[in-house]
């Protein structure tokens, strides 16, 4: 067996270029995964830290819950609630969820803040979110149903109408690359039914 002479002049100048390619593959990935991830400390796409990042964002196609929110117009307090708790990163999470939304109109009603303490606001809004995908259908056919707060919802039906936690649900199914939104005319509060 004869081998020939290796022209290292030749060899070098691949490897190098190989090497280039494989860092500017790492940089492009990292600069992808900061750009995914701009809302809080925390991306959603997969829970790494992302301290200069000021903004989250769905990696699903269509609207995710907090842009469909955003977009509708009428849950400008859930938003700005979810923002004050730090919770837009979740729901603009994987999921899916399932989100029964006070709109503006029963924020009105409730007549006052629904809390300026980070910890309590997010548990009130954990309350008011359930891990899955669940359609007004579904609903109808369950008693009850545990939030990402810990607790259960009581569900109901009553006159054709889906009641839970006694709000009423005034518009449901509304579709999210992430999960559902129905809409609710009251906001609800773990300490209810105590």
């Amino acid at each position: 067996m004869r081998f020939g002479v290796i022209n290292w002049a030749s060899i070098v100048p691949v490897a190098l270029s190989l090497v280039s390619f494989v860092s500017v593959q790492s940089t492009e990935a990292a600069t992808t995964h900061h750009k995914h991830c701009a809302m809080k400390k925390h991306c959603s796409m997969n829970k790494k830290c992302c301290p200069k990042s000021s903004k989250c964002v769905s990696h699903g196609k269509g609207k995710d819950i907090v842009q469909t929110a955003m977009a509708d117009g009428s849950f400008k307090t859930l938003v700005a609630d979810l923002k004050a708790a730090g919770l837009v990163c979740t729901l603009e999470g994987k999921g899916p969820f399932t989100v029964f939304a006070p709109d503006d109109a029963a924020f009105a009603k409730q007549g006052k803040a629904t809390s300026t303490e980070k910890e309590k606001l997010a548990k009130v809004l954990k309350y008011h979110v359930v891990a899955g995908k669940h359609s007004a259908a579904d609903l109808a056919n369950m008693r009850s149903i545990t939030t990402l707060e810990g607790e259960s919802l009581m569900l109901d039906n009553k006159d054709g109408k889906e009641i839970v936690d006694g709000a009423i649900v005034t518009k449901g199914d509304i579709e999210c690359s992430n999960g559902v939104i129905h809409v609710i005319d009251m906001v609800l509060s773990p300490e209810r039914g105590k």
